[in-house]
């Protein structure tokens, strides 16, 4: 796979700015306050969420489910490879396929630019910023298995707030930074990501996702700190308590990165990394609801229209 340089020609994104709210929030959020605050938004909205739970019971369940839910919340992470559709993940695998194909002409057009070791894909699929339901990344996302399997550890059905394409690729003689280092997930109190590799991850060389499982990662639960270098962790954790995900083409997993410290895409030269993620969170959403994500594209069940906020 041809490597690019993405910064090459690109004037520098803008900051955007964050308001001071939002930054209240986002400090509040990192610590257990954030429990107080979730717990007080949905006292608020109890008949929604009563409605959320009616639908996600309307999900069939199967027992490996509903141990891959049990791992989820013991562990803060399950391999669910053997469990999703294999025909849905061959349908994202193929789609981004095309788009690796066309990658020296979707580089240009990238509108998010402060991470420069990795390219995001599907800018060009956007809609006034919103997915077409019948995206088949947003269709994986929506299969039963993982809304059950995420609602069932989240005591509620799951609301889908994204979903990405990301090529990640070597950048020699720069500093790790962003999701480079090690950091927790703070879009909520719960967050879900699952995740397709779409390329061969066969050793550390390809940049695997890389973290902590649930019970170690509890020394970082009140941490301000928002991104961590390799020293700052193991000073806590050894490196023992480190899992890397070493797996082939269309392996995917669910991992809790609210949760789960974590961090990803250190590719070394002559490799790169195609990956999917699809996040979730758990509805009534901390901060103020982001312009809509999705839009209605055919006929749509109740439970569809709840889970993307249509």
């Amino acid at each position: 796979m041809t490597t690019v340089d993405t910064t090459a020609d690109r004037p520098a994104p803008k900051k955007a700015k964050i308001s001071q709210f939002r930054r209240l929030l986002w400090h509040v959020n990192r610590t257990d306050l954030g429990w107080v605050l979730k717990a007080a938004l949905t006292s608020l909205q109890l008949p929604a969420r009563a409605k959320r739970i009616a639908l996600l019971k309307q999900l069939p369940t199967k027992p490996e489910w509903a141990e891959a839910s049990r791992k989820l919340e013991a562990d803060g992470y399950v391999d669910v490879s053997s469990i999703v559709d294999r025909g849905l993940a061959e349908a994202v695998a193929s789609f981004a396929d095309g788009k690796v194909n066309r990658l020296q002409e979707l580089v240009g057009r990238q509108r998010e630019g402060h991470k420069s070791f990795w390219v995001s894909l599907l800018d060009e699929d956007l809609v006034n910023g919103a997915f077409a339901t019948d995206h088949p990344f947003v269709r994986y996302a929506l299969q039963p298995a993982a809304l059950r399997i995420i609602g069932d550890f989240m005591h509620d059905l799951p609301q889908l707030s994204d979903v990405v394409l990301t090529l990640s690729q070597p950048t020699p003689n720069q500093a790790l930074s962003f999701s480079q280092l090690w950091h927790l997930d703070h879009d909520d109190k719960r967050v879900c990501k699952l995740f397709i590799y779409l390329t061969d991850v066969q050793d550390t060389a390809d940049g695997p996702f890389t973290f902590i499982p649930a019970g170690p990662s509890k020394a970082f639960r009140n941490s301000l700190k928002s991104h961590m270098s390799d020293a700052q962790v193991f000073a806590k954790t050894g490196p023992d308590a480190v899992k890397e995900m070493i797996a082939p083409r269309l392996s995917s997993f669910i991992v809790n990165t609210a949760r789960c410290l974590h961090m990803g895409s250190r590719i070394q030269s002559d490799h790169s990394r195609l990956l999917y993620t699809a996040t979730y969170i758990q509805q009534p959403r901390i901060f103020p609801e982001p312009p809509a994500r999705f839009r209605a594209v055919g006929a749509l069940s109740d439970l569809d229209r709840t889970v993307m906020r249509l």
